[in-house]
């Protein structure tokens, strides 16, 4: 009798196509890396425009963060997710939490206890708004202190 289980060969078999996908990838980004810049000129007009799309929002952010070689590591990141995740059918958030969470962090940083009206004026929010936002962040950052002492 096998001790193999369906969980297990399953398991066995994402492993062996997550392996299988690293070593095409390697292939794939080192074949890359060696592109004449005519080579690589013609492979990147030939990608779907998203995709390029995407590799331009990359060079750019990485540009701007003064990471070397941003072109080469912008296309290295666009052929890795195309290889990992293309295909797919994915939902990506428009970020409007993540900028509210940034505006909350910047709101909490202003923040000197006596300046709640003018927050409230800068960022456009009631200052019962700022309040409850002062109060989150008081509390995460209470948190965050509370897991050190551990």
């Amino acid at each position: 009798m096998s001790n193999t289980s369906p969980q297990h060969t399953q398991r066995d078999k994402q492993m062996d196509l997550l392996n299988t996908e690293a070593a095409e990838l390697e292939q794939a980004l080192e074949t890359l890396r060696t592109l004449k810049p005519d080579e690589r000129e013609d492979f990147i007009k030939r990608w779907p425009s998203t995709l390029q799309s995407l590799c331009e929002l990359m060079r750019v952010t990485l540009e701007g963060n003064k990471v070397p070689n941003s072109v080469a590591v912008s296309e290295a990141l666009a052929t890795t997710l195309s290889t990992y995740l293309g295909g797919r059918d994915m939902y990506i958030p428009n970020g409007e939490r993540l900028k509210d969470a940034l505006r909350d962090i910047r709101i909490w940083r202003e923040f000197k206890g006596n300046n709640l009206e003018v927050i409230a004026k800068d960022y456009g929010l009631t200052e019962r708004r700022v309040s409850q936002i002062i109060a989150d962040q008081r509390a995460a950052f209470v948190a965050r202190k509370q897991r050190r002492l551990f």
